[in-house]
C-alpha cells in the first residue's frame, strides 16, 4: 500500500484550497495506542480502529513498543472508516549519567531507564538496514528472555505438581504478532488457569498452590488485577519465574533519537508526572528543570497518557510545556488487557477541558503536518515554526477527511 499523501497536492495548492469558510471542524484525538504487534486490549487492529470511530476519535495514532510491522494493516482500517493515521513507535533507553547518579526519569523503578516515543515516522519505511537490525535484535532479545521465562515458569508449574504447560511457539501463535512479551505470558496463565479450573474456588486454589501457599489478593472476576498479580507473583524480581532484562536491550538515549530520526520521525519524551500515584521522578518534579534539560538533549515534543494523572497536574505541566513551543500529544496506551475508553480522559474519568482538547488537537495538527511535508521536502520541514505547522496540518487534515480515497 502506498503512503496516504500519494495523491495530495502539493502545499501551494493544499493551502489555496483550505478556505476560511471551510475550516477543519475540531475532531478527538488519541495519539498513542497499542496494537496486538506489541501488546494491547484489543484483539485485532481493525477492533481498536472500530472503536475509536465508536467514541468518535477521528485522528489515532499507533505507538508500539519497537515495532512498525502493524503500520500496513493500521494504515488500511484507517482509511477505509475515515480515520487520520498517525505513525509512532515507543522505545526504551538508558541514559548512562542518570543510571550512575540513581536520578529517575519516566521509569519510577529503574533509575536511568528512559521510556521515548517517536512520532511522525515514514511510512512506506525508509529506516536503513543497519537500524533495522538493531531493532530486530531488540525483539528478539526480548522474544528470549520471555522464552527463559517460560521454561522457569513450566519448571514451578511441574514443582507443584499441575499437569499444564506452556510453549513459546504456541503463545507466539495465539497471542502475539512477533513480539512476546511478559504480560502475553501472565494473560496465558490466567486464561490457562481458567480453563482448567471448575470453578471459582477452584481457580483461587491453584493460584495459591501457583503462588506457594499466598492466598490471591485479588478480587472476584478482576481479570485484569489477576493478570497484574500473575506478573508480580510469579514473573517479577525474586518470582520463580523471574529472567532478568538483557541491559543490551535497552539502547544509550542519543542512538534511540537518531534511531527515531533515520526513521522520519522525530522524538517525543513521555511525561509520567504524578502517573505512580506517588512523587514525581527526579527528573520531572520541577517543571522548569525538566524543560531545561528536554530542550538540551534535543527533544521539541512531550506526550502525556492523562488517564494516569490528576487534571490540575496535567494542566499545569502541559500548558507551560505549550506556551514555551513544545508540541504535545495525549493518549490511553491500552498496553494492558485493560479495555478502557478510547476517548483522552484524564484520572478518575474526568473529561479534559477545551484547552486541553485543543493543545491534543494541535498537536495533532502539527504531526498531520510534519508526516506530509517529510515526504514532500524531508526534515527541512522542522524549520518551520509550530504556528505555521499547526496551520499546514489542519489544512492536511482537511484534505483526508474531504476529499481522500486511500
Amino acid at each position: 500500500m502506498s503512503s496516504i499523501f500519494a495523491y495530495f497536492p502539493d502545499k501551494e495548492e493544499l493551502l489555496a484550497s483550505y478556505r476560511p469558510h471551510k475550516r477543519l471542524p475540531f475532531r478527538k484525538v488519541n495519539n498513542h495506542i497499542h496494537t496486538p504487534y506489541s501488546f494491547s486490549a484489543f484483539a485485532s487492529v481493525s477492533e481498536a480502529v472500530q472503536k475509536a470511530v465508536e467514541a468518535d476519535v477521528r485522528i489515532l495514532g499507533i505507538n508500539d513498543f519497537y515495532v512498525c510491522s502493524g503500520y500496513e494493516e493500521f494504515q488500511q482500517q484507517c482509511c477505509d472508516l475515515g480515520v487520520f493515521p498517525l505513525f509512532n513507535i515507543e522505545l526504551i533507553g538508558v541514559s548512562t549519567a542518570d543510571q550512575k547518579a540513581g536520578i529517575r526519569i519516566n521509569d519510577p523503578g529503574n533509575p536511568g531507564r528512559i521510556y521515548v516515543s517517536g512520532k511522525g515516522l515514514a511510512h512506506p519505511s525508509i529506516l536503513p538496514a543497519e537500524s533495522r537490525q538493531k531493532l530486530d535484535r531488540i525483539v528478539e532479545e526480548s522474544n528470549q528472555q520471555v522464552g527463559a521465562m517460560i521454561g522457569l515458569l513450566n519448571a514451578w508449574l511441574e514443582r507443584k505438581g499441575l499437569e499444564f504447560r506452556f510453549s513459546f511457539d504456541e503463545l507466539m501463535a495465539d497471542l502475539a504478532e512477533g513480539l512476546l512479551r511478559e504480560r502475553h505470558l501472565a494473560k496465558a496463565v490466567r486464561l490457562k488457569l481458567e480453563e482448567v479450573a471448575a470453578s471459582e474456588e477452584e481457580l483461587f486454589s491453584l493460584l495459591e498452590l501457583l503462588y506457594d501457599g499466598r492466598p490471591s489478593a485479588c478480587a472476584r472476576g478482576d481479570r485484569i488485577g489477576l493478570e497484574n498479580e500473575l506478573r508480580a507473583r510469579l514473573l517479577k524480581s525474586a518470582a520463580p519465574a523471574y529472567v532478568p532484562e538483557d541491559e543490551k536491550a535497552f539502547l544509550p538515549l542519543p542512538e534511540i533519537m537518531s534511531l527515531i530520526r533515520k526513521a522520519g520521525g522525530e522524538p517525543a519524551y513521555p511525561m509520567l508526572l504524578d502517573g505512580t500515584g506517588a512523587e514525581m521522578t527526579d527528573f520531572e518534579a520541577n517543571m522548569e528543570g525538566l524543560m531545561d534539560s528536554l530542550s538540551n538533549l534535543g527533544f521539541r515534543l512531550v506526550e502525556c497518557i492523562p488517564r494516569r494523572n490528576q487534571a490540575e497536574v496535567l494542566q499545569q505541566y502541559v500548558t507551560y510545556f505549550y506556551e514555551h513551543g513544545f508540541v504535545v500529544s495525549f493518549g490511553t496506551e491500552h498496553n494492558s488487557s485493560a479495555m478502557e475508553p478510547l476517548e483522552v480522559r484524564s484520572k478518575g474519568g474526568a473529561a479534559l477541558d477545551k484547552e486541553m482538547q485543543e493543545i491534543s488537537f494541535r498537536g495533532a495538527a502539527w504531526q498531520a503536518a510534519y508526516q506530509y511535508l517529510f515526504e514532500k521536502e524531508g526534515r527541512s520541514c522542522l524549520e518551520r515554526d509550530r504556528d505555521e505547522m499547526e496551520f499546514i496540518g489542519r489544512a492536511v487534515l482537511q484534505h483526508y477527511f474531504y476529499n481522500c480515497n486511500c
